[in-house]
């Protein structure tokens, strides 16, 4: 079941609560609890994967731009060399 399932769960159990008048005892307040702390987890979990690929992928991309700094200053300074000698 996806996250936006778990949710029209409970959009259907507050209406059956307020509407209807149906009886909500406290084991099932306690798995509503349970599952709104597991899809908050699930979301903050995927937010930071989501975090982590973003900075593994600037990481990669600073790295290259650097190296290619690096060999664009060393072909400058072996062209000075020879210019010089």
């Amino acid at each position: 079941m996806n996250v936006a399932g778990v949710v029209k769960d409970w959009l259907l159990i507050t209406f059956s609560w307020s509407i209807i008048k149906d009886t909500v005892t406290p084991i099932n307040l306690f798995g509503y609890g349970l599952a709104f702390l597991g899809v908050a987890y699930y979301n903050h979990s995927k937010l930071q994967a989501l975090k982590d690929k973003e900075a593994q992928k600037k990481a990669v991309q600073a790295d290259e731009e650097e190296g290619e700094l690096l060999d664009q200053r060393e072909g400058e300074g072996i062209g000075e060399k020879r210019d010089h000698a």
